[in-house]
């Protein structure tokens, strides 16, 4: 098995003391010592990394495509096809791209990184077909929500039969996307949804996919989809917050900036409330997701506060150094964890 200097660190310090405590005689200590391999550098990461940067260069090079003029008429040209069957066309790569991921995880289960980026391209094209889609004649009045959810169904179904994550994923940031157009288009020019801003409409549906992760995580076959699930939605659920503890319930600039920043501090109670809670549940559950979260969040909203509330009556030069103590205070307590630690 292959581990990092810090895991290593930890089993070796685990199988001491139980040498010590001899509660494993030397040859077992001995084996267990050589069960193990140490790995100078983290190549996973750096195939994660890689892989994402691929990914985002791909998708740059599609936006420099897009707005290159000259390409673009030439690209019409070329392609002179109406958008019904350039639809088909996208589908059926996408399918192929789909095929391929399957057909390399089967012959490469280990290369779980590579598979998954093979799955977005399928991903992509599908996203393409349906833009397509909605420039045919037949679909060129229907609204942008139904198709954001006729995508989102798409990649919720093939996330859970291709046992994908990152579809899985793209599904759920969908059905975000689809909440937003939707809610929106409803709204109409007053901004609210059911006496609702954005923000607040987002707390409820980041509550709805911590749920969903709830469910995903009772069942066995779905049980990989939980911890992605929870990731989406706490993320929906605490950044919601946090930009109520700013704007408050309110859609336009002009309400807001009438009311005082102190008007909005019930917010701030619940955000940073919620937070605790988040951590708690983490630390409890011993759950990294959410202490993660919990932790990171609180953080962001205690420097939103004191950004809010003393960068105008303090002087700029004990407002930056308070911020600067906070920080070392911080990084010190960090530094003694991570000395207890080793």
């Amino acid at each position: 098995m292959k581990v990092s200097k810090q895991k290593a660190k930890v089993l070796n310090s685990a199988i001491t003391h139980w040498e010590q405590e001899q509660l494993i005689s030397d040859e077992q200590a001995r084996q267990l010592r050589g069960s193990y391999q140490v790995v100078g550098f983290d190549w996973k990461l750096l195939a994660v990394y890689s892989f994402w940067i691929a990914i985002t260069c791909f998708i740059i090079s599609i936006g420099v495509l897009l707005a290159d003029d000259y390409l673009m008429e030439l690209l019409a040209t070329i392609i002179d096809t109406p958008a019904s069957i350039l639809s088909v066309i996208s589908g059926c790569i996408a399918v192929l791209f789909y095929r391929a991921g399957v057909q390399r995880r089967k012959k490469h289960p280990q290369k779980n990184i590579s598979n998954e980026a093979t799955f977005f391209f399928g991903v992509l094209m599908t996203a393409v077909s349906i833009g397509f889609l909605s420039e045919t004649a037949l679909f060129s009045t229907t609204h942008d929500a139904i198709l954001l959810l006729v995508l989102t169904g798409i990649y919720a179904v093939l996330g859970i039969r291709l046992s994908s994550v990152l579809i899985w994923l793209f599904a759920l940031f969908g059905f975000g996307a689809w909440v937003l157009s939707q809610t929106s288009y409803l709204a109409g020019s007053s901004g609210y949804f059911l006496g609702m801003n954005l923000p607040l409409r987002f707390v409820f549906v980041g509550l709805f996919v911590i749920a969903l992760s709830l469910l995903t995580g009772r069942q066995e076959r779905y049980h990989h989809l939980k911890e992605p699930t929870l990731f989406v939605g706490l993320l929906y659920f605490l950044t919601a917050l946090w930009l109520l503890s700013i704007f408050g319930n309110y859609e336009d600039i002009a309400s807001w900036s009438k009311v005082k920043q102190i008007e909005l501090l019930h917010w701030s109670f619940i955000a940073g409330g919620s937070c605790l809670a988040i951590l708690y549940l983490g630390i409890k559950s011993d759950n990294t997701v959410c202490r993660s979260f919990g932790i990171t969040f609180l953080l962001i909203n205690l420097y939103t506060r004191y950004f809010e509330y003393f960068w105008e009556s303090f002087h700029k030069t004990v407002f930056f150094a308070v911020l600067a103590l906070t920080f070392w205070l911080i990084g010190s307590h960090a530094e003694k964890l991570w000395q207890i630690g080793n």
